[in-house]
């Protein structure tokens, strides 16, 4: 059909049509994102919040003007609560740091039972109050919320909080990309310092995910983590801690000088991981031989 149109007109013609077939697709994702966002609104039904079934395990309030909503209602960091689920028992202690509405707090409520515990530290007064919206929701009494920030010593210092949905980047650190509008002054504590009445032994799982501040909540649980031998999940985001003032490698470094091994979770499965030159975004998971 081609064999005699000059290469130039071939040419042409194959980018006019690339570019209209190109047109065609941004016309299907843009329909498709409408289409998505339509049914995601009508889960609210002119409500601000809806009542979500978490795994099939414990109920959740999804808020409208929240970003972390919808990603939560999609699987948000599944193979995190995976792990959760998989390392906490009957009677262990769990501690949630940066708890925000209590996504892992109230799944690890659920596994560690009656005989267990869940502390739960959350700074941003809104979010705390959603937070005891969902342990009362789902009547937990083995929750223990506490409404303060965790660092390297104890005191006042100022929070950086998001007034338009971001509230899961409210941070200790200043944000440079417009999240965080906002600052409250928030009580601040270290980790050693709350423990102090505590069954440390029982302690299974401690979960770091402070956007950014996570070297210096390590650093106020130096006593703990040197003494006793929790799992610890943290979060690795480099824009984070840059914005914190270090470098995403100090968190690597800071529980390896303690004697943790670090391990990111593969299909389900604990992989020894070296520290990397770049964090974008990732979960992982350090562990120490008991002993």
């Amino acid at each position: 059909m081609f064999k005699n149109i000059p290469y130039r007109v071939a040419h042409r013609l194959a980018k006019v049509l690339k570019n209209y077939i190109k047109k065609i697709d941004v016309k299907r994702s843009v329909v498709k994102k409408r289409e998505e966002e339509e049914m995601w609104n009508k889960h609210f039904n002119n409500a601000v919040f809806f009542e979500y079934n978490l795994q099939g395990e414990v109920k959740i309030n999804l808020y409208k003007d929240s970003v972390l909503s919808k990603p939560i209602y999609e699987g948000f960091e599944i193979d995190e609560m995976k792990f959760l689920q998989s390392t906490l028992k009957e009677g262990d202690i769990f501690i949630d740091i940066g708890a925000n509405v209590g996504l892992f707090s109230l799944l690890a409520s659920k596994k560690v039972g009656n005989t267990g515990k869940v502390i739960a530290f959350e700074p941003t007064p809104l979010t705390y109050s959603r937070l005891q919206e969902n342990i009362i929701l789902n009547d937990f009494k083995n929750i223990q919320a506490r409404q303060l920030a965790l660092s390297d010593a104890k005191g006042e210092m100022k929070f950086y909080i998001s007034n338009n949905g971001y509230d899961a980047w409210n941070s200790l650190a200043p944000s440079h990309d417009n999240k965080l509008q906002e600052s409250i002054n928030v009580p601040v504590s270290t980790l050693d310092s709350e423990l102090q009445d505590v069954d440390k032994t029982k302690v299974s799982l401690v979960k770091i995910d402070v956007e950014g501040w996570e070297k210096f909540t390590l650093k106020g649980g130096k006593s703990f983590f040197e003494n006793y031998t929790p799992t610890v999940m943290v979060e690795f985001t480099e824009q984070n801690t840059f914005n914190a003032g270090y470098m995403v490698q100090d968190i690597y470094n800071v529980l390896l000088g303690m004697g943790y091994s670090w391990y990111k979770i593969e299909n389900g499965t604990l992989l020894p991981d070296a520290m990397r030159l770049s964090y974008p975004y990732t979960n992982l998971i350090a562990k120490k031989a008991k002993g």
